[in-house]
């Protein structure tokens, strides 16, 4: 079943609709664990061994923490506590290397053997990434975690703990819930709230919108180009198109997936925590990383950053707390050298823009730009959203040297008059690539004014003939200028691969 199919919308609505028919909050969490099951099959069938196993791990090692003793304030954790701590994350861990890095790991050492001439003896080890694995095994070790900690209490219930990890709209690819936050609200008896409805499903409508309006058309002109870019290599201006395309296309993709999920959750009553915040009005690559992927980052800070000692170090230490975060963020996303440069790249932003710091100070007063200028502001923003584009090409380039090709080609100010054809040849029509601009305008002009506004709010207030006509408006638009090409695959959420 793929989320963005007419089969999920069904699926969703008979869920909504058996849940709130059924009396108690048991049989409804029944109900939904078997739905979440249920689809999670659907998407990864053969992996579903993969899911119950790691939510067994979390349960039993959960209720173990739960009997250990917990630590005193100002004092560590219990050698016992701390015994089965470490158990319980090994055993996650491995699950996750096995699947995501035992790949990467063989081509490593097979690298390493060949210049010794032996490298034809080890074979290749290939599995099939269990959608979500990545999602599903940071929120249990940070659910381990917060009970060893006694920040958290062990559910002892485990069919909730099993739809805490497999609740089918988070499931595929996050939102990370905190135990704090999802827990509570599974052990709840929620009453049918028109308003939470509605403003689920508008929620989903946006998603739809930024999903299939603007990423998959996006995203066909990526892959056309980022797929062999020395066919563009005379022109730098696609090159350089694209990789603002990709920059765009992977922000809708996410945040559009996210507020899908998110509406979908809302349908039940349930509240999933936000994942972005406009971050591309970041003023800085710091700012960035507080409103991208807002749920993955706060679990880095949680987990990683605070436990390596945070800003409570030497500068130094704390630069190198920094860079480890984001060496670890980037093998999280894929295991391969393209990832790791990207996520070490986007902490060395940070870490040159604090040595920067002062001469930018020096710079505005120079041009006698003020902390609110307009200009500054606008300029701040653009040279971030720059700096994060450049991270991209390694992000989504198929290796290393495909990557410094696009980045070297991009910075040749050789401008042909080959652009017009290349144009021709990127997988979209004029017509379609107008709409884009166009949807893309629509979507980033929109956010901006909601950071700004109650838009919702407004909507509700108009009349009902008023309301309904955007509404209708909005799933028209989605239907009528969605891209639903030969290759069109509605599952293909660029972060379900991770």
């Amino acid at each position: 079943m793929q989320l963005g199919s007419i089969e999920y919308l069904v699926f969703l609505t008979l869920a909504t609709t058996v849940y709130f028919a059924l009396p108690g909050v048991r049989s409804r969490t029944v109900w939904l664990l078997a739905a979440s099951y249920f689809f999670y099959a659907s998407l990864s069938a053969t992996w579903t061994v993969v899911l119950l196993g790691v939510t067994a791990v979390g349960y039993v090692f959960g209720r173990l923490l739960a009997t250990a003793e917990h630590a005193e304030p100002g004092e560590g954790m219990p050698s016992r506590t701390r015994a089965l701590l470490g158990g319980g994350i090994a055993i996650v861990l491995a699950v996750l290397v096995v699947f995501k890095y035992a790949g990467f790991a063989s081509e490593l050492l097979r690298g390493a053997l060949w210049q010794f001439g032996s490298g034809e003896s080890v074979s290749l080890l290939h599995l099939v990434l269990p959608i979500g694995i990545s999602f599903w095994t940071f929120q249990t070790i940070a659910y381990l975690v917060d009970v060893a900690r006694g920040h958290q209490s062990a559910e002892r219930d485990v069919l909730r703990y099993s739809l805490f990890i497999a609740f089918f709209p988070q499931v595929a690819a996050g939102p990370i819930a905190r135990a704090d936050q999802l827990l509570p609200q599974l052990a709840e008896k929620h009453r049918f709230d028109y308003e939470m409805m509605r403003s689920g499903l508008l929620l989903m409508l946006w998603g739809f919108f930024k999903k299939l309006v603007v990423a998959d058309p996006l995203g066909q002109v990526v892959n056309t180009v980022y797929r062999d870019p020395h066919a563009f290599g005379r022109d730098p201006i696609v090159l350089i198109a694209a990789t603002l395309a990709f920059s765009v296309q992977i922000y809708c993709d996410f945040s559009g997936y996210t507020d899908i999920v998110r509406g979908s959750a809302r349908l039940f009553g349930v509240n999933l925590l936000p994942n972005f915040n406009r971050p591309y009005e970041s003023r800085s690559v710091r700012e960035f990383w507080r409103r991208w992927h807002m749920t993955l980052m706060d679990w880095f800070k949680r987990y990683v950053y605070i436990p390596l000692g945070g800003s409570r170090v030497s500068p130094m230490r704390r630069r190198l707390n920094i860079l480890t975060v984001f060496f670890i963020s980037g093998l999280w996303h894929g295991a391969g050298f393209t990832f790791i440069v990207w996520g070490l790249l986007n902490g060395l932003y940070q870490i040159f823009g604090e040595w920067f710091a002062p001469l930018r100070e020096r710079f505005a007063k120079l041009l006698r730009l003020g902390p609110d200028s307009v200009i500054r502001a606008i300029a701040a923003t653009a040279v971030t959203f720059a700096l994060i584009s450049v991270a991209w090409v390694f992000f989504r380039a198929e290796s290393l040297r495909d990557a410094l090709y696009i980045l070297g080609t991009m910075s040749r100010p050789a401008w042909t008059a080959h652009t017009n054809y290349a144009l021709g040849h990127i997988g979209l029509t004029l017509i379609q690539l107008k709409v884009v601009a166009l949807a893309t305008v629509f979507v980033f002009a929109t956010e901006w004014i909601a950071g700004r506004v109650d838009l919702p709010g407004i909507l509700y207030r108009q009349n009902i003939a008023v309301r309904w006509f955007l509404y209708q408006a909005g799933v028209l638009a989605v239907v009528i200028f969605g891209f639903y090409g030969a290759q069109y695959d509605a599952a293909s959420f660029a972060y379900f691969k991770f």
